[in-house]
């Protein structure tokens, strides 16, 4: 095996799951661990370290998701048949599961940084952006290389649905939700993905 194969292979196994069992295959420890090392050593532009994530399990899994379903239904007006869709797909893929990140960038650390070089300011903002991909990426790449699906939801990118997730856990209000990535021990594969030509996606030239 090429040094670089176990790599491509936990990228590979990484997929959208959204059929989730209220399980997973390793223990709190070892999932508090895996978030822990996933946001020491995931990159960030200037060093800034302003990813966050947090970690639910259990009770305050499904109380996260509680919280979001009534805050987004809040969106949909009288609509009983979006209200009862959006309830179902709550309840049945995203509480279903065992656990949940929750990804946060530090508005304190971001503006800190602004105020020192405040010609980088677009800059800064952009590579916040940056970063909460990669440190995602790395903790769902990590958790499926442990057998556990799941998916990377945006919820938190409606101000009130953030509001209320910090207020609940007592956060400090500069943390600035992006994602949240509902886990568990898959209870049916995922849907069959398709790929685009991949000539038309990557170029090579040298010489």
């Amino acid at each position: 095996m090429s040094s670089s194969e176990a790599f491509f292979q936990a990228i590979e196994t990484r997929r959208t799951n959204y059929a989730l069992k209220a399980e997973s295959t390793i223990s709190d420890e070892a999932l508090k661990a895996l978030v822990e090392r996933a946001v020491k050593h995931s990159p960030t532009s200037f060093n800034m370290q302003e990813a966050r994530a947090v970690l639910v399990t259990g009770k305050a899994h499904k109380e996260i998701w509680e919280l979001v379903k009534t805050e987004h239904v809040k969106t949909l007006g009288t609509d009983e048949g979006q209200i009862q869709f959006w309830t179902n797909k709550f309840d049945t893929q995203y509480a279903a599961g065992y656990g949940t990140v929750l990804f946060f960038e530090d508005d304190a650390v971001i503006e800190g940084y602004i105020a020192k070089m405040p010609a980088y300011k677009e800059a800064f903002i952009a590579f916040s952006g940056h970063v909460t991909g990669m440190l995602q990426i790395v903790v769902w790449t990590a958790l499926a290389a442990e057998g556990l699906g799941g998916s990377l939801q945006h919820y938190t990118l409606n101000p009130a649905i953030n509001t209320a997730i910090v207020e609940k856990l007592s956060l400090p209000a500069t943390w600035k939700g992006t994602a949240l990535l509902p886990f568990g021990v898959p209870a049916a594969p995922p849907a069959e993905k398709t790929f685009s030509p991949i000539e038309d996606r990557v170029k090579v030239f040298s010489g």
